[in-house]
């Protein structure tokens, strides 16, 4: 959505997916297809880290965000529930990173 410079396959890689999740939700209609995009978020992938390591990270990506936070995995779950309880939404993707869409 928001390409960065170094990261043009990535991005080609993101766009592609989101494609391929409008295809699918035609495909299976009437079962619902959607795509969550989370950024940066608090999770136990970052453990590995030294703890002031890790925290100087998700300060320095906070500043860097609108939302002044880092996600955490409560926020995607909010969208997960969201797409589960709306029958209405359907091939959408939802970026939930902290910034603007």
């Amino acid at each position: 959505m928001r390409p960065r410079k170094g990261a043009a396959i990535q991005g080609r890689i993101n766009a592609s997916l989101e494609g391929l999740t409008r295809g699918l939700a035609l495909e299976f209609a009437p079962v619902r297809v959607n795509r969550l995009s989370p950024g940066l978020a608090a999770t136990q992938l970052y453990d590995g880290l030294a703890d002031d390591t890790r925290r100087d990270m998700f300060v320095s990506a906070a500043r860097g965000l609108p939302a002044g936070l880092v996600g955490a995995p409560e926020h995607i779950a909010v969208q997960i529930m969201a797409f589960l309880a709306n029958p209405y939404i359907m091939g959408g993707t939802v970026y939930i990173d902290g910034t603007i869409a």
